[in-house]
């Protein structure tokens, strides 16, 4: 697990300072404040942004993504695949069962303040805590993260959760708190799939339907 955290240090130092920032600003302000404060940053170009950035954590987006390391290497492919199943079910899990009468801010500051909502985005009522979409792109980039050697490309997966993970709030769909919790739910899945998947020694998962096609003719 060492090896783990030592090879991956570009996207899991800025993502743990990201987690202290976050757990002050959860201490220090109630989800309220701190929406409010997000909400009260807007412009048209934030708008269109947001509103395309937040289908990196779409469920559509990542089985594409998903499917596509079929194509480099069965092992890696069984990790993002397994990370965002896991997490997801943890995520839908938590909404559904335990966490289901937390409402989403469109919800919770009805009749209490006034909001401002992106034109054209349907706002959804309830089950808020976690983000799925949150928790789908953090299991998902980082799951590409620590298959690369290439820091750069750490730093910009890392940088495409948190997009995602702001384009909820920015959007008013989740809370800073039901971001925060679904990016660890991604992370610590993924740290966990991939710490067993490596272990396993088959030769068939350094593969590829690359492989595959190629053995074909």
């Amino acid at each position: 697990m060492k090896a783990i955290f030592k090879n991956n240090l570009s996207f899991l130092l800025p993502y743990f300072l990201f987690l202290i920032i976050g757990a002050v600003i959860i201490i220090v302000n109630s989800k309220a404040e701190t929406h409010l404060t997000f909400n009260s940053f807007h412009n048209s170009f934030f708008d269109t942004l947001n509103t395309y950035t937040t289908y990196l954590g779409d469920g559509f987006t990542a089985t594409i993504l998903i499917l596509m390391m079929l194509g480099i290497k069965y092992r890696y492919f069984i990790i993002a695949a397994l990370s965002n199943v896991i997490s997801a079910l943890i995520t839908q899990g938590l909404k559904q069962f335990i966490f289901d009468d937390v409402v989403r801010p469109k919800k919770f500051f009805e009749g209490l303040q006034e909001l401002y909502f992106v034109p054209g985005i349907e706002n959804h009522m309830y089950n808020s805590f976690p983000s799925g979409h949150t928790t789908c792109a953090f299991a998902l980039y980082f799951s590409f993260a620590v298959v690369v050697e290439n820091r750069f490309y750490k730093i910009l997966f890392l940088l495409l959760g948190l997009l995602t993970g702001y384009s909820r709030i920015y959007l008013s769909q989740h809370f800073f708190e039901d971001v925060y919790a679904g990016s660890i739910i991604g992370v610590t899945t993924t740290l966990i799939v991939f710490y067993f998947i490596q272990k396993k020694n088959h030769p068939w998962m350094e593969r590829s339907l690359v492989n595959f096609f190629k053995n074909e003719r």
